[in-house]
């Protein structure tokens, strides 16, 4: 792989990032610039494998897009850079950018690519209709799409990967918990159920009415239920805090805070997820971003 190629490609990675519109772009400059580039390698490599289940086509179809952008990263494990030769699926598009950004990220920081083959995985548990029988069905789905990118997160931010895997997988469910909750009238719509069903059986909540947009039974005790599930995971989250390197507890805080702040609108307003988004006010966002952009630690 010459340099021209990787500086290219991280630059492709770098432009996806930009082009997203993600809130947390901004954050990834809070990084030193070799961590800062393979965030933004990581995060390309999410926001395609996140497309990909999104683009057109059948079930089928979107899940042998996937099964090729898995095979290719587990590829990335076992096949040396500079003889990597990559044949993609035409909907796969300039993606062949990607790869030696993301191959370079996982050497530099041992990232294991059983992460990210994991994700693909999560992915496409949305292929299908969403049904989740019961927690452990749910501590899957998290761990497979949001656990797993903290876990790539905690060897870029230099943490304690063995001592504070469970921190961060906690952290992970914390986001994920976070997004379900704050999109529960929009995944109804969309034939999607995140909440298990023996959580739907043991409050007494219709699956054919939450569909419809409807709430049922005792939904608002279900939902404190699970407000009180996601803050105790993202307390067990942010013991990571103390133990990554500088700029990483910076981009940390940043990206915890903010998903804390999703679920305090929430439990301030819990009926409202049937009504729209909840956001939170653009002025406490703004002070959020004031109060972490400051001079990093040498």
């Amino acid at each position: 792989m010459t340099l021209d190629v990787l500086n290219d490609s991280y630059q492709y990675c770098s432009e996806v990032c930009r082009n997203s519109g993600s809130n947390f772009y901004r954050s990834f400059s809070l990084l030193t610039t070799p961590r800062r580039q393979a965030m933004e390698a990581l995060y390309a490599f999410a926001r395609w494998t996140d497309d990909l289940s999104d683009q057109a086509g059948t079930a089928v179809e979107k899940r042998e897009r996937l099964l090729q952008w898995r095979d290719i990263v587990h590829r990335l494990s076992t096949v040396p850079s500079q003889e990597l030769r990559i044949t993609l699926h035409p909907q796969l598009g300039d993606s062949h950018r990607l790869w030696p950004a993301l191959a370079d990220s996982i050497k530099r920081y041992s990232i294991p690519t059983s992460l990210l083959s994991d994700l693909v995985d999560g992915v496409m548990l949305d292929l299908d209709e969403v049904f989740l029988p019961n927690r452990a069905a749910l501590d899957h789905y998290c761990y497979s799409v949001a656990g797993t990118i903290g876990l790539a997160c905690l060897h870029i931010w230099d943490g304690p990967y063995h001592t504070m895997r469970e921190a961060a997988i906690d952290c992970g469910f914390a986001f994920q918990m976070t997004n379900i909750l704050r999109d529960i009238r929009e995944d109804a719509f969309r034939q999607r159920i995140y909440i298990p069903q023996e959580s739907l059986v043991k409050y007494g909540c219709s699956r054919e009415q939450w569909l419809l947009g409807i709430p049922s039974g005792n939904w608002a005790e279900l939902l404190d239920y699970y407000l009180q599930i996601t803050e105790q995971a993202y307390q067990s989250g942010w013991q990571l805090e103390p133990h990554l390197a500088s700029d990483g507890k910076k981009m940390f805080s940043l990206m915890w805070k903010s998903y804390h702040a999703i679920l305090e609108e929430i439990r301030h307003q819990p009926a409202l997820v049937w009504k729209k988004r909840i956001s939170v006010p653009m002025w406490k966002k703004a002070k959020l971003f004031l109060t972490h952009f400051g001079p990093l630690a040498p």
